[in-house]
């Protein structure tokens, strides 16, 4: 094996690494890493030694590691170079004045959603949600108006390909239903759930596309079910926001 593929290697295991540590609700342990991982302990060691040299992650007096500051760092970077979070900017808070409720930004990371942006409603009752929180598929109207989106074939691929655990008790897990949700939220242009990711919650989605119209993003409006008011037409509200901020992106990219 040449150096190149060494290295190449290498860096996967180690992103690997940082992404258990990401994903879980709380600090793990180099056992707990150990278990969840295939790498040997000599090598998840190396690369716990490394990562935590680099200030990527850090450990917590009780052992267990979690992310490190650096980490805040390069993703408040990211975040202020992200030309669609400069262009969603306006467009959001105009959507958040226009129905009351929380919107988010959301764009695909493998085989789930991450939150780049959140506008919050001036209520006092608000969503749970944090940016950089990875969120599903298919329990979430980001996740339904990005793969609503995509060619017919290509979400059926992914949804095939993605674990579609239950979130609430009204999440949809069957395949084939969520396939069909897919289709009905292509036709309509907007994806809907309903308390499936978070209890008591309606959520309304919309894709951001870019100057050939592939999905790179998606936006949602998360409204309290005590507060929906049908009235308001947020279908409306946020199909437009997404089409400007398309626009605006396709300015961009010419």
């Amino acid at each position: 094996m040449n150096s190149s593929v060494q290295g190449a290697q290498s860096f996967a295991r180690s992103i690997a690494v940082l992404q258990m540590i990401a994903e879980s609700a709380q600090p793990l342990s180099r056992a707990e890493l150990a278990s969840r991982s295939d790498l040997t302990r000599p090598t998840l060691y190396r690369i716990i030694a490394s990562l935590e040299a680099e200030g990527l992650i850090r450990q917590s007096s009780q052992g267990g590691y979690s992310l490190g500051v650096r980490l805040v760092e390069l993703a408040r970077t990211a975040l202020a170079q992200n030309d669609i979070r400069g262009v969603a900017g306006p467009e959001l808070e105009r959507l958040r004045d226009m129905t009351g409720e929380t919107v988010h930004l959301a764009v695909p990371s493998n085989d789930a959603m991450v939150y780049i942006d959140k506008i919050e409603s001036r209520e006092t009752v608000r969503m749970m949600s944090t940016i950089g929180s990875r969120i599903p598929y298919h329990s979430t109207s980001v996740g339904r108006a990005y793969l609503s989106a995509l060619p017919e074939a290509d979400a059926d691929a992914l949804i095939d390909r993605i674990e579609t655990p239950a979130i609430t008790e009204f999440t949809v897990t069957d395949l084939n239903r969520l396939k069909d949700i897919v289709r009905q939220a292509r036709l309509a242009g907007v994806a809907r759930e309903e308390q499936e990711n978070e209890r008591g919650i309606i959520c309304f989605g919309a894709a951001i596309r870019d100057r050939t119209q592939a999905p790179i993003a998606a936006i949602s409006v998360s409204v309290p079910m005590f507060r929906l008011d049908e009235t308001r037409g947020y279908e409306a509200a946020i199909s437009r926001a997404a089409d400007e901020i398309s626009k605006g992106l396709s300015f961009i990219d010419a």
